[in-house]
């Protein structure tokens, strides 16, 4: 049976893991009663409103920096020291949620301003437009 800690299944829960972690976890639960069980049991705890400081701040991403912030950092508007932390951030910690929010910057980063701006448009009117 795989050996992982409770930090771990509540980092599940929370996709806070690397997708190869999450799977080894998501394989576990499917086939292991033990796991299960124990998951189900870890989240009742948690549910229950004894949480730690720690966990509020993983619960609410209060250390995730905001979208603005990330757009700043794909156009190269940081200074070195946020730079390097928001690099931490993704690479060291790696969080899912930021992570995602930097891919999709990093998509549309190659889009001139006047482009971003006329899709966008484009986009939320499309269904108002006569066929």
């Amino acid at each position: 049976m795989p050996d992982f800690t409770d930090e771990e299944l509540l980092a599940y829960a929370d996709e806070r893991l690397s997708s190869e972690r999450s799977a080894e976890i998501e394989r576990a639960l499917r086939n292991e009663r033990l796991i299960q069980d124990r998951f189900v049991a870890l989240l009742s705890e948690r549910d229950r409103g004894q949480t730690s400081v720690g966990e509020i701040w993983r619960q609410g991403s209060l250390s995730c920096p905001s979208r603005s912030v990330w757009e700043a950092f794909v156009t190269g508007r940081l200074g070195d020291g946020l730079t390097q932390y928001l690099k931490f951030h993704v690479e060291v910690i790696g969080c899912r949620p930021c992570a995602a929010n930097l891919a999709d910057l990093s998509h549309h980063a190659h889009f001139p301003e006047s482009e971003r701006r006329t899709r966008k448009i484009f986009q939320s009117s499309a269904g108002h437009l006569p066929q």
